[in-house]
């Protein structure tokens, strides 16, 4: 999963890209309790992006509310990115 990112944009037009740190990932993994790759290419749903932007969000130290709908009402979009440069640490 390295040089994977979450970018951002909320309902007054800011946005902030969050790399995806071993915290976020496993917090995902527990929530959802599968794998994020798994998830990601074979059962995605933009729920699971949505978290991936509100765990970056709360992982980087900003403020948010509980996850659930409420903390929907701040997001405009979320898409995930990926840095083409980054060097792979995966073991098969």
């Amino acid at each position: 999963m390295d040089g994977l990112s979450v970018k951002v944009t909320m309902t007054d037009g800011s946005s902030e890209t969050y790399t995806l740190t071993p915290r976020i990932i496993v917090e995902f993994e527990q929530k959802f309790n599968k794998g994020l790759g798994k998830l990601l290419a074979e059962e995605q749903r933009l729920e699971h992006v949505y978290y991936l932007g509100w765990a970056g969000m709360k992982a980087s130290g900003k403020v948010v509310k509980p996850w659930g709908l409420d903390a929907l009402d701040a997001f405009k979009a979320v898409e995930l990115v990926t840095d083409p440069f980054s060097e792979s640490t995966e073991t098969a």
